[in-house]
Parts: C-alpha cells; structure tokens; sequence
C-alpha cells in the first residue's frame, strides 16, 4: 500500500484530453451547503456495484465539490479551468488510452434522475500524464467515481465522487484495507499539500491548499462532515476485508471541496511553467497500446 505521503502533488501535468460536458448546464445554489442530501429525497450515499456477495452492497459517497464553487470549476472539462483540469493538477487522469470502465456503478442523488450511471471515472496517474492510469489499472492505487446532482428535482450541480483505493488487477483490484478513507484522504493530501492522517480527522476538521496546472490556479477550502455518512461496515462493498482494527469499513465522514479559480491560463499546450508539455511518440504510444492489450487479454 503507498502512504498518504506518496500522493503528494507532483507537479506541473501533461493534458490528457476529454470530451467536456455542456458548458452550459445550470448549477442552482438553492442549498446553503452547496448540495443537497441525497437521503431527504429518496437517495443515497452508496452506490450500487453488480455482482456484490451478499447483493445489494454499494460504496460511499466520501467527497463532494460543493456547488458553492466556481462556475468553471463545475463543468466536466479540461478547459477554462473545469473540473478535469483541476484534478489533473491534483494528479488524476482519465481512463488508460481511451479505456471505458466496464465495472459501472449506480448512485441515486435524490435529484429525481433515481439511479443513474456514473459520469466517469478518474485515475492516479503516478506522474505520468500519458500512461500513468495505464499503470493504476494494472498496478491498483487511488481512483474515483462521480456524479452531478443535477435531476428536476434538486439541480444544485454539486458532483458527489466515491474515492477508493484499489489493489492490483491480479487481486481483481479489490480495495485495500480502509482503502475508502485512505482514498478520500489522500486526495485531500494532494491539494492541501500535506499527508492526512485518516485515524485523526473528526466532523468538522478543515484543511486549504493551493494546486496549479496549464496556468491555473484553484484555491481550495476542505471541511469534512458527518451526518451524511454513517460509520459502519453494514452495506460496504469488501465489508470483509476493509475494516482495519475493529474499526468500520467507513468513518461516516465526508470530505467537501470548495474550489475557487484564483488565476487563469490561457488554455494553450503549454503548462504551467511556461513548458511545453511531453508528449508520447507514436511509436512509444503503440507499445503503450499493445502491452495494455495484451494484459488485458491476460484478464
């Protein structure tokens, strides 16, 4: 298992490109928090997973992007400063070579959507904007789920993300022990710079950073919340197996992210520094593909 310490930014990323979403949907503040709770209006703060012993098990909630946050920042795009952007800077990155995630969940917001498809899912990408998710599929390591609260219903366009920190795909990249906490909690490392201890995070402990990437700068204020969640292993996917020490698969705790845009980039091909970003040769990217290939043909 990496330390929460290994997560810690690692710098200036290369782009990896996604398709974005409509810059134009609507993110309603009608909630003071910034989102609303899923549970008031017939939702969840699990997930559903197929193929779970018993049925039924799901995974938690753990992070929310308020909608309190830019407007930029809650559009799923790698421009103007938008939601991928931001987490390229925090150093996750879309699937391996155009991969599709094919072990899809389901989350119920309470938005009136009922249970809907994940949007995507984000990778670790070990400091390599190119092939690094590759390396996290078949490595295992920290990853995440997401969803946009954006239903007739309750339209505060908050995302709400299932962090997890999976094993190797030879482990059929089960999750490691405390592996959701440990997820949450080192995504949180990475904006706020620090390793976060999740034994010692409470209701109510709060954290800042700084992060940057392709001339941007995102601000972020952290409070972590109960009353979302609960403490317990009842309902967990890997129930089993995550618990550590007696303690429940999950603390019940809930990190939101307030992000704010404190300098804008030009959205050119240069990063950050002023650098050109790398940028895999055709003949390196093809090994890339056919390596991939024939591991995933070893699955």
């Amino acid at each position: 298992m990496i330390a929460p310490a290994a997560l810690v930014l690692l710098g200036s990323l290369t782009v990896v490109f996604a398709s974005p979403r409509d810059a134009g949907d609507l993110h309603r503040r009608d909630d003071s928090d910034g989102y609303f709770n899923p549970s008031d209006n017939g939702g969840s703060m699990l997930t559903q997973v197929d193929g779970t012993y018993p049925e039924g098990l799901g995974e938690p909630l753990n992070m929310i992007i308020s909608a309190n946050s830019d407007d930029d920042v809650l559009v799923d795009q790698k421009s103007n400063g938008g939601f991928r952007a931001y987490f390229t800077s925090i150093g996750f990155g879309s699937e391996c070579l155009g991969q599709v995630d094919v072990l899809v969940q389901r989350a119920n917001l309470g938005d009136g959507n009922d249970y809907a498809n994940q949007t995507s899912l984000l990778r670790w990408d070990y400091g390599d904007a190119n092939f690094g998710t590759c390396k996290e599929s078949v490595n295992g390591g920290n990853h995440f789920r997401y969803w946009v609260q954006n239903g007739t219903d309750q339209n505060s366009g908050a995302y709400f993300i299932a962090a997890s920190y999976e094993k190797s795909a030879k482990d059929s990249h089960d999750i490691v022990t405390n592996g959701y906490n440990i997820a949450r909690d080192e995504i949180v490392g990475n904006i706020t710079g620090s390793a976060i201890d999740s034994s010692s995070v409470s209701d109510s402990s709060t954290y800042s950073g700084s992060t940057s990437y392709n001339g941007y700068t995102w601000e972020t204020s952290v409070e972590y919340k109960s009353g979302l969640l609960t403490a317990t292993s009842d309902g967990i996917n890997h129930y089993q197996s995550v618990p550590e020490d007696g303690q429940p698969a999950i603390d019940g705790l809930v990190a939101v992210l307030t992000v704010r845009i404190t300098q804008r980039g030009t959205d050119s091909d240069e990063d950050s520094n002023g650098a050109h970003p790398s940028h895999a040769s055709p003949v390196a990217a093809g090994a890339a593909l056919l390596v991939f290939g024939a591991f995933a043909l070893c699955l």
